[in-house]
């Protein structure tokens, strides 16, 4: 409970904190050409494996998901959801903690939720087949995709054209030099404080870190994550990802071995 209150005020802080114009450190000219060899580094990726820790809370809930994963994903531009995907993990809500199983190869999805505490050792998860399951499936756990990176074209070359206008510092998080920008959006009549934030390794140009914060109505939404790459195109081939109509899970197996990654 102390690790996860620490988690969330430390999530708070970093997306509560101002931004900051683009300082003495670069030009603009010189932050406009970092966002393109950002955006030149996400490009490279065919093949990733990342854990994932991610807190968020949507504005009407009064709770925080906490949600650990470990995810391996192929680069597919042209499907409609960008990636196939294969991610172990649990979340904790309403103080339980569940095992989740997902996955998506392009024309099937596989979906299993179970409790941490008493998993089995054969089970038949869900098994998708339509385009409509399977997009409702992907974006149920999209969130552990890092959709704000992988899903769009440019993510950061888009700030471009509004350099000037971006908050932009260089700072160390977990004793790792990064890039921070800043994005501070307009206040509307309902959404206000509205803030974005991206951590970029300086090592090799790839984000490490993305939190937002908003308030709408009174009710506040925020959302962080930080990112450990473990593999990068390693030689993950779309048939590593293939999912069978007739697959059952040993979720046991599967959850000690997700638990011994998060720990190396």
């Amino acid at each position: 409970m102390i690790k996860k209150s620490l988690f969330l005020l430390y999530a708070l802080i970093i997306a509560l904190s101002g931004s900051l114009k683009c300082n003495a450190q670069l030009t603009d000219a010189q932050v406009k050409e970092l966002l393109f060899k950002i955006d030149d580094s996400i490009a490279s990726i065919k093949t990733v494996a990342y854990k994932i820790e991610y807190a968020n809370k949507y504005l009407s809930k009064k709770d925080t998901v906490h949600t650990t994963a470990v995810c391996s994903l192929y680069i597919a531009p042209k499907d409609k959801m960008k990636a196939y995907s294969i991610v172990d993990g649990k979340f904790t809500e309403m103080n339980m903690t569940q095992y989740m199983h997902r996955a998506y190869d392009g024309k099937k999805t596989s979906w299993a939720n179970c409790r941490a505490n008493s998993l089995g050792h054969a089970i038949k998860p869900e098994i998708g087949t339509t385009g409509k399951v399977n997009r409702s499936v992907v974006e149920n756990y999209s969130n552990v995709l890092l959709p704000e990176y992988l899903n769009q074209e440019k993510p950061f070359g888009r700030y471009a054209p509004a350099v000037g206008m971006i908050g932009f510092k260089e700072e160390m998080l977990h004793d790792v030099p990064v890039y921070v920008f800043t994005i501070t959006f307009k206040d509307k009549e309902d959404v206000k404080d509205n803030v974005e934030k991206h951590y970029v390794r300086k090592s090799d140009l790839l984000p490490v870190a993305y939190s937002s914060f908003l308030r709408w109505e009174g009710m506040e939404q925020y959302r962080y994550y930080e990112v450990e790459y473990l593999a990068i195109n390693t030689g993950l081939t779309a048939e590593d990802f293939k999912i069978s109509k007739d697959e059952i899970l040993n979720a046991k197996e599967r959850y000690a071995v997700f638990m011994d990654k998060i720990k190396k």
